[in-house]
């Protein structure tokens, strides 16, 4: 039988998609339903994610949004979006994007994501608000595949109204004996069955039973990810089966008193002033040259860029592989530098 790998390219980021569809999933968040105009297909793992791009007042701004569809409908890929205070390409997305809107992007990365040669047979779930979308790309191979996996969903907001993915996921898992959703709302209105409050230690160990076999991805702010983490640890859940996604950018303070060197991008013919602590991707946005920042938490490599002379400090490498690093090459969202350094972009 022929594959789909015959009859089809896998889309790479080559060419922007077109949102052919948007679903309202609540009062501030959607789903944007994107198709390759080439005809293309995506391949990608569920939970990994893809980095868009906005033009906003002139400027390009990339933004990593995980990946809700599954990977068993490879016609189309979506991501869903909700409002966020200060959220400047996620408010965009959802004030100007429309079916027929193009939008550009980078193929889909992340090692926080499913394999088929690897699913567990006991999984748990815990997402908070918006971080229920990469939980739900899993849920909906898991359970399209028919994987023998018994799923703990945990999921927090703060209403019915609040809930994204609300009645899909009421619904699944009214339909599958494997799939168990425990819904915390701190303000339930009484319309569907949930727990009162927060999710806490005492609750998590009674509605996780087979914890010590038990493989665990959160995705959520970082003080929910801390305290879940914690939980799981305490309740005997090993550290390298409990697995985090978060794309909250690191927020640098840098001192007034701070000492300055000098940032050179020779390719381009600027230099640039740097103080000690300062983020690379910072001061190469602020210069308006050509750096994609689209996690912006050392995670999608999308600001990868080389070291011609100077020496970078790194807290992170994740998506460099040690070739990469060996030659030079660091990420401008995490990298900071103690003396004048001289980069390579693009």
């Amino acid at each position: 039988m022929n594959t789909i790998a015959e009859h089809h390219l896998f889309w790479q980021g080559d060419s922007p998609l077109t949102c052919i569809e948007r679903i309202e999933e609540t009062p501030d968040a959607a789903t944007f339903v994107l198709y390759s105009p080439s005809g293309a297909f995506f391949h990608f793992l569920p939970g990994q994610f893809i980095s868009v791009g906005a033009t906003i007042d002139g400027k390009a701004h990339w933004r990593a949004y995980s990946i809700s569809s599954s990977p068993t409908r490879p016609e189309t890929l979506s991501i869903t979006v909700r409002r966020v205070t200060g959220g400047l390409v996620s408010n965009w997305l959802l004030d100007h994007v429309r079916p027929g809107h193009e939008l550009p992007a980078l193929a889909p990365a992340g090692d926080f994501s499913l394999q088929a040669a690897d699913v567990p047979a006991n999984l748990a779930l815990f997402s908070a608000g918006c971080g229920i979308t990469p939980m739900m790309s899993m849920t909906r191979w898991l359970l399209e595949t028919r994987a023998a996996t018994d799923i703990h969903f945990f999921h927090s907001a703060r209403s019915e109204d609040e809930f994204i993915f609300r009645d899909e996921l009421l619904a699944l898992a009214a339909q599958n004996v494997n799939l168990k959703l425990h819904l915390f709302l701190t303000r339930p209105q009484g319309r569907i069955p949930c727990h009162h409050g927060r999710l806490d230690a005492s609750r998590l160990q009674s509605l996780l039973p087979d914890r010590h076999g038990t493989r665990a991805y959160l995705c959520g702010q970082e003080g929910y990810m801390d305290d879940v983490s914690g939980w799981l640890r305490d309740a005997g859940v090993s550290e390298e089966a409990i697995h985090r996604e978060n794309f909250q950018a690191a927020c640098v303070a840098v001192a007034e008193d701070a000492e300055r060197f000098s940032l050179h991008v020779p390719d381009f013919g600027r230099t640039a002033e740097i103080a000690a602590g300062e983020l690379l991707l910072d001061v190469l946005e602020r210069e308006g040259l050509p750096i994609i920042g689209a996690c912006r938490t050392g995670v999608c490599g999308s600001c990868k860029c080389k070291v011609i002379d100077g020496e970078v400090e790194s807290t992170s490498t994740v998506p460099l592989t040690p070739e990469e690093v060996a030659a030079g090459y660091v990420l401008a969202c995490s990298g900071t530098v103690k003396g004048d350094v001289a980069l390579a972009i693009g």
